[in-house]
């Protein structure tokens, strides 16, 4: 790979990862706590970046002022069988430039779908003390802890407290839920928490609508047979635009 094309993928995955650190767009990649680390990447590939182009051309000028003044060298050579390589290297362009021109979206219905049923282990006697919920109605609360809750909750605390919940409708075969991505660090070992939903006239709602559901759980709907997958009925909903951070931690 050439110096220049080195330079110019430099420049701009540098630029892409600052592009996607100030507007937000990280969030469908990586953890908000990751912000001052992209940030930090992307000024210093901008800054070496920026050095190497200046540095080159500094080279390039002191070499054309030898060869008038004489004291140059003709370093002529034929470099076609880079050309090859060169184009290889070009290639490493598409992905910088899809995340600079159209970001792609946080995963969603399709990536639930394919995951298939990914329940975390249960504690070993199926039971935790979980904290009380507040006192407040309907209690807001997340779809991880709404599973947690609903399969090990030694004090069944969910049982005739509505909760509303934020995701996004997932359809498999005749069922209907309400789903989230939970990550760890990233996007890569993303993996899904679902409630079965119905009711509200939820099931004609096409897949990746977000809402805001206030749901009541079906007691004793979550259980090792079902991989921990609550049933809940849906009393009201809300469309909603999808968060900016989609993703649950």
């Amino acid at each position: 790979m050439r110096r220049e094309t080195q330079n110019i993928l430099l420049l701009l995955l540098g630029g892409a990862l600052l592009k996607i650190a100030i507007t937000g767009d990280y969030l469908r990649y990586v953890k908000a706590s990751q912000q001052p680390w992209l940030i930090a990447a992307g000024a210093v590939m901008l800054a070496l970046a920026v050095t190497a182009i200046a540095r080159d051309i500094r080279t390039a000028h002191a070499n054309e002022s030898q060869a008038e003044s004489g004291h140059g060298h003709d370093h002529g050579h034929d470099h076609g069988h880079d050309h090859g390589h060169a184009r290889s290297a070009w290639l490493l362009l598409l992905p910088v430039l899809a995340i600079l021109l159209v970001a792609p979206p946080a995963l969603g219905a399709d990536s639930v779908t394919r995951a298939g049923n990914r329940a975390p282990a249960p504690p070993a006697d199926d039971l935790v003390d979980f904290p009380a919920l507040p006192s407040t109605s309907p209690v807001d609360d997340t779809l991880s802890d709404f599973n947690a809750r609903a399969g090990w909750d030694r004090a069944h605390s969910l049982e005739n407290r509505p909760v509303r919940l934020t995701g996004f409708v997932v359809h498999k075969g005749a069922d209907t839920y309400l789903a989230r991505l939970v990550i760890a660090c990233c996007a890569a070992d993303a993996f899904p928490v679902t409630v079965k939903v119905t009711g509200a006239d939820v099931e004609s709602l096409p897949d990746d609508t977000w809402l805001q559901a206030t749901v009541l759980l079906v007691p004793g709907s979550s259980t090792r047979a079902n991989d921990w997958t609550p049933s809940a009925t849906v009393e009201a909903l809300r469309h909603i635009k999808e968060p900016t951070d989609a993703y649950e931690y």
